[in-house]
């Protein structure tokens, strides 16, 4: 199944895929939250990309309690389910941009790029949890 995650941030949002097999992840870009284009934008992406599928991070703190922001993220998401049409699975993260820019030094990503593909990382991280989180219930690659 194919794939589109997002780190959903109050001034910026990461995006993340992965291929139908769910085994290559792949970073697609950051994008600024300019409320008034972005739905439209990430529904024409989602079309273009053949996604089948949305992943959201629910920002949380290392307790498990939802974070200030995670209000806002959750109701972003299921807005775009609705408007997409596409299933949604919400995965819990913490610390994610902190992995992201582990992830980004290991791939010899310069730091100078970091600020600009953090939040993607972040994404695919989200994503990564996601469908490990699958495989461990045992789901076939067309359930969510």
């Amino acid at each position: 199944m194919r794939w589109l995650s997002l780190d959903h941030g109050t001034k910026r949002l990461g995006l993340a895929v992965c291929d139908p097999s769910e085994f290559l992840f792949t970073p697609k870009g950051v994008w600024l939250m300019e409320e008034s284009s972005i739905l439209p934008r990430l529904i024409q992406f989602c079309q273009e990309e053949g996604i089948q599928a949305l992943c959201v991070g629910f920002p949380q703190h290392q307790d498990g309690s939802p974070s200030l922001t995670a209000p806002a993220a959750k109701s972003f998401a299921h807005e775009l389910a609705r408007a997409t049409g596409l299933p949604l699975k919400m995965i819990g993260e913490h610390l994610t941009s902190a992995m992201a820019e582990t992830r980004m030094r290991e791939e010899g990503v310069p730091a100078g790029q970091f600020s600009q593909w953090i939040d993607a990382y972040a994404a695919m991280i989200i994503l990564e949890e996601c469908i490990s989180e699958r495989r461990r219930q045992g789901r076939p690659l067309d359930q969510i």
